[in-house]
């Protein structure tokens, strides 16, 4: 059983019907701010009773109003949410709510009149509005929402509140019943009660003394007539306020042996108190009660679940999170982030893109009709934005989503070469940043001090990394050259001509990020690199026989004609044939030439090319030689040899 659908108007930012489809297991709900992701939560906690924060009572606020001039709060919000995966008992269970159907429907409706300082509303189960409802239906689906900004150390301090009473009382629920059944104590206030009993007859303790020293004053001061009796304890004897005077201390790590070395919450940080108190909740959902006991259903709703977290324990929780809810088939788990490190760690079919560019509109990725390549393609295109520009070893800054995809598959080749072929970026702790553009200025000065133009460095504090930028020379697209003028017999005119570097025949780049590399490279810890004769698929054309992969590559993805042959794909079809180490420069700079137009195509895409040839590389047997630049800002990044000074 899992929620499947919710359908929502008049509720807050969802002015007019809003549905968002869900699935069983773990979801994760994305998008920009006032997308409506806490409206959704907010909408699934109006319906049922939330066992960590109670009731979630009407307010005005909860009635949408626009922004347009003289907009009017709505009248009436309705909620309506859809169960599927029912079983036999489920339905059984829920008959009111199923009736005939397969589905079961709750749905609430509030009027925005306020009586009393309370609006009404109404809720029912299936279609017709007129069924008689029981309120002891929503019992058998357990809720628990935790919001963005949780006091996790307070929900695991001793009161009234605890998590731990709560996770306590819920395993000893059974044997809690058949204690008082049996009109006896439970062992654990047995235990109590018999430590109270000897702590007050201690007389080594002053127990004892202060007890009647409180008797004695208090009698002084108010007589024998109004005087009370006192007793110094240390808890009541009841099961309940035995486990809310209960606390947790925590060790920093599972090697503990001395109990005199645990330190209370507050001593411990914020993201680990968030972790023991999720845990906690973890802890309740998975317990295998009783049938008779058992919630038909448990949906555990977190806002920001990254809130405190570093990226790698981010992404470790949301996995947590994933198989609790695959291995408890009647656990759900909805999540809403704004973290893009847990967006790029989940599968497309667990994520709902939330738009608000009209409406607010939910898509999840997993109906968009994608085709197992491309869903392959942008589970490994988001897996490679998981880099973590603060909590790295060693960083590579570059321009694009192709230098992105392909430069970890290239590093492990140069690595091979430095060790014995088991290392890689991940292994260093080593990320590869995409910039979408050249703003090494910006990101750079993270890691060096930049100095500015007929200006002096500015002395500021870097962070002690190594970070490498890979750029491109970008020269002139085109050059002036002198030709024969046809209308003027013996005289030539200039006209433009297409520039095709290759040594010899060589120009300075028109880069901006180029006038950066002497300031940069003066520093300790950064430098920037640059291709030697173009761009990246320019510079990798040029080197050994990889000319002959890449028009292989190019050759499979360009589109075939539905009759006859493609001159494209013949062409590189033949230029996948050549051996290009034994061809001279100025042949091998044409091949690279036509090869970077290709890729430039709308055909391919420097995107899609990049994801080809990097599984071409990994998945071959292919010699693929590596530019020496790309080899320098990898070894420079893993601290793993000295680069000459630029």
């Amino acid at each position: 059983m899992y929620l499947s659908k919710l359908r929502v108007k008049g509720f807050r930012c969802f002015e007019n019907d809003f549905n968002i489809r869900l699935s069983d297991g773990l979801n994760v709900i994305v998008g920009e701010n006032g997308a409506g992701k806490t409206a959704i939560i907010s909408a699934i906690r109006q319906l049922f009773h939330d066992s960590e924060s109670g009731r979630y009572s009407i307010t005005s606020d909860d009635f949408s109003c626009s922004f347009r001039a003289e907009a009017k709060s709505a009248s009436s919000f309705s909620i309506q949410a859809e169960f599927d995966g029912l079983d036999v008992n489920h339905k059984v269970a829920l008959l009111p709510w199923v009736g005939s159907a397969d589905t079961a429907i709750l749905n609430l409706q509030a009027e925005n009149k306020e009586v009393r300082g309370r609006f009404k509303k109404i809720i029912w189960g299936g279609n017709s509005k007129s069924s008689q409802f029981d309120p002891e239906l929503l019992d058998l689906i357990q809720c628990i929402y935790l919001p963005p900004l949780r006091d996790a150390e307070a929900k695991l301090s001793n009161g009234r509140q605890s998590r731990l009473s709560k996770l306590l009382k819920a395993l000893n629920r059974k044997e809690l019943k058949q204690c008082k059944k049996d009109e006896r104590l439970h062992p654990l206030e047995a235990k109590i009660k018999e430590f109270n009993e000897a702590l007050a007859a201690d007389e080594t303790l002053s127990i004892k003394d202060a007890n009647e020293l409180i008797t004695t004053h208090l009698t002084q001061a108010i007589g024998r007539h109004f005087g009370q009796q006192t007793r110094i304890q240390f808890v009541e004897n009841d099961f309940t306020k035995i486990a809310e005077s209960l606390t947790l201390l925590f060790f920093p790590n599972l090697s503990a042996e001395d109990q005199g070395l645990f330190r209370s919450l507050n001593q411990n940080s914020l993201g680990y108190n968030n972790l023991l108190y999720i845990a906690s909740i973890l802890a309740e959902l998975t317990l295998n009660e009783e049938e008779d006991e058992q919630p038909l259903f448990k949906l555990l709703l977190i806002e920001e679940p990254e809130a405190h977290l570093h990226p790698q324990l981010q992404i470790r929780l949301l996995n947590h999170l994933k198989s609790v809810a695959e291995e408890n088939k009647n656990v759900q788990v909805i999540v809403t982030t704004h973290s893009t490190v847990l967006a790029s760690s989940v599968e497309l079919d667990s994520i709902i893109h939330l738009s608000k560019s009209k409406k607010p509109i939910a898509t999840p990725l997993r109906t968009c009709g994608l085709p197992p390549n491309s869903s392959q393609f942008i589970n490994r295109w988001l897996d490679v934005t998981k880099s973590n520009l603060l909590f790295a070893s060693g960083v590579i800054l570059v321009e694009g989503i192709a230098e992105q995809m392909i430069l970890p598959t290239l590093a492990k080749i140069i690595l091979y070469e430095q060790d014995d072929g088991k290392k890689s970026l991940e292994d260093l702790g080593v990320s590869t940043i995409n910039l979408n553009g050249i703003y090494f200025k910006h990101f750079m000065q993270l890691y060096c001090n930049i100095k500015k133009s007929n200006e002096e460095e500015i002395d500021g504090e870097n962070i002690p990394v190594r970070c490498a930028g890979l750029t491109d020379l970008d020269p002139p697209k085109f050059v002036k050259v002198q030709v024969p003028n046809p209308q003027k017999s013996g005289q030539f005119k200039e006209v433009d001509n297409e520039f095709i570097p290759y040594d010899g025949n060589m120009k300075d780049g028109t880069n901006h990020a180029i006038k950066l590399i002497k300031s940069i490279n003066g520093s300790t810890n950064a430098r920037l690199f640059v291709s030697k004769y173009k761009t990246l698929e320019y510079d990798l054309a040029m080197e050994g026989n990889n000319a002959a992969l890449m028009a292989e590559v190019i050759a499979s993805l360009w589109p075939k004609p539905k009759k006859g042959h493609s001159p494209v794909i013949d062409e590189f079809n033949e230029m996948a044939k050549v051996d290009w180490t034994q061809q001279p420069p100025e042949k091998t700079a044409l091949a690279a030439n036509s090869i970077l137009k290709r890729i430039d195509d709308d055909n391919i895409g420097k995107g899609m090319f990049a994801q080809v040839i990097t599984d071409k590389i990994e998945n071959g047997s292919v010699v693929f030689t590596v530019p020496s630049y790309i080899k320098n800002a990898v070894l420079w990044a893993c601290s793993l040899d000295k680069v000459e000074e630029v």
